[in-house]
């Protein structure tokens, strides 16, 4: 993975829409879930994951979403709450 300084570079390269996927990838979305979700295609979101991993030099999905955790991309409160209050909302 990239240092530090390279990071700053690498997020002003990320586009929203990355980050928006980048961001259900951390909570444990499929791409099948992501695209439903976006009203996107599957291929979509996989060009996408590629397109992630190039920009951060990163060797598959799990490592864009560590990189994105340790360099401030998306935060990991942000994700947890989001995931369990889908969870709740499901349950009630």
């Amino acid at each position: 993975m990239i240092k530090s300084r390279q990071a700053k570079q690498s997020s002003q390269m990320i586009t929203p829409r990355e980050r928006t996927i980048l961001h259900l990838i951390a909570e444990g979305y499929g791409n099948k879930e992501i695209a439903n979700e976006l009203y996107i295609s599957e291929r979509t979101v996989l060009n996408n994951q590629i397109h992630l991993m190039k920009k951060l030099n990163a060797p598959d999905v799990s490592s864009i979403v560590l990189y994105a955790l340790k360099y401030g991309f998306i935060n990991l409160y942000d994700v947890l709450e989001s995931r369990f209050s889908k969870r709740r909302s499901e349950t009630n």
